[in-house]
């Protein structure tokens, strides 16, 4: 669908600002940008134990979905 109130409205300048000189504009990376990934850890981690909400929330979702589960299965033992 065109646009007849203004069409040749330009575009903005966040658009449009790398259009003419792409390459001048690209900051280069620094060489400490990344982690160097051939040296091993020197701590050693320990998994931490499991959050007390998240076993709540784990709880909550499994007595969810038995008990929709559950109404399922009263509702179309109902209808035979």
């Amino acid at each position: 669908m065109a646009d007849h109130a203004s069409p040749h409205r330009p575009l903005p300048e966040s658009l449009t600002r790398f259009l003419s000189d792409p390459a001048s504009q690209v900051i280069p990376l620094q060489a400490h940008a990344f982690p160097r990934l051939d040296k091993p850890e020197t701590t050693k981690r320990r998994p931490s134990p499991p959050n007390r909400a998240m076993r709540i929330f784990l709880a909550w979702a499994l007595a969810y979905n038995i008990l929709g589960f559950a109404i399922i299965v009263l509702l179309w033992r109902s209808l035979g």
